[in-house]
């Protein structure tokens, strides 16, 4: 007859004590990549600085940047989406920086400032 202790299926150290199994991993298992998320958001935001306001475009270059150094170091995905963005960005902010001027100049001309 055996002692309720005896049927299991290791057995016990010295100290009386089960010893855990080491059968499962000792990391868990990582998770899936990041995806293009930032670099499309990048993408968006430069187009939308191109039609509504200069500091989306400003925000696009940011993102742009962010997720090409994370594609590079891979850690993400959407390089050429990045890449994307922060361009038309910066091209955002060149058709900016030409057209409020402008803007400026004829309204003083028009006598709307006083």
């Amino acid at each position: 007859m055996s002692e309720a202790g005896d049927d299991q299926d290791e057995p016990a150290g010295r100290d009386g004590y089960l010893h855990p199994s080491y059968e499962h991993q000792p990391y868990p298992p990582r998770g899936p990549q990041p995806g293009a998320g930032l670099a499309l958001g990048s993408l968006v935001c430069s187009i939308a600085g191109f039609v509504l306001c200069a500091p989306m475009a400003i925000a696009g270059i940011v993102m742009g940047h962010v997720a090409f150094y994370r594609a590079r170091r891979g850690r993400g995905t959407g390089g050429a989406l990045a890449v994307a963005g922060f361009v038309i960005g910066y091209a955002a902010l060149i058709v900016w920086g030409i057209a409020i001027p402008l803007i400026l100049h004829a309204l003083a001309q028009s006598g709307v400032f006083g």
